[in-house]
């Protein structure tokens, strides 16, 4: 039922439903967690002959940037994808406990409507809040 509803969201941002999607989406389903690039090559290179690392990268930024996984930077600096759970589609942000992993939602972006920033012209942003959650404080 839920992937019917990321496959449908694919389609409304004109991206195909190839198959090495489908499994990425799949594997996320499955597993209800963070993985990590290397993670997620690891078990979707098994099921395709022609799978590359790049690839699986590409994919990856494909269904973050139509907010489809969310991208988390852990601890050790690197980055984790997961699916995003928010209810409201636009444009929001997370805090992430450091304690227990825990990832909550936000959607207060003072970066939001924000062309320029110290004569850079704004592109994208990302942006992640680290804190303790309730039940770890």
């Amino acid at each position: 039922m839920f992937l019917d509803i990321l496959l449908a969201k694919l389609r409304t941002n004109k991206l195909k439903q190839t198959p090495k999607r489908k499994a990425i989406l799949k594997l996320f389903l499955d597993k209800r967690c963070f993985l990590s690039p290397e993670e997620i090559f690891v078990v979707i290179k098994n099921g395709f002959k022609k799978a590359s690392f790049p690839s699986i990268y590409r994919n990856l930024d494909e269904l973050y940037k139509i907010g489809i996984l969310l991208k988390v930077q852990k601890p050790d600096r690197r980055l984790y994808y997961a699916l995003c759970t928010a209810e409201d589609t636009g444009h929001h942000h997370h805090i992430v406990c450091v304690k227990c992993g825990k990832i909550g939602e936000f959607s207060e972006c003072l970066l939001l409507n924000k062309k320029k920033v110290g004569g850079f012209k704004i592109l994208d942003h990302f942006l992640q809040l680290e804190g303790i959650c309730n039940e770890c404080s």
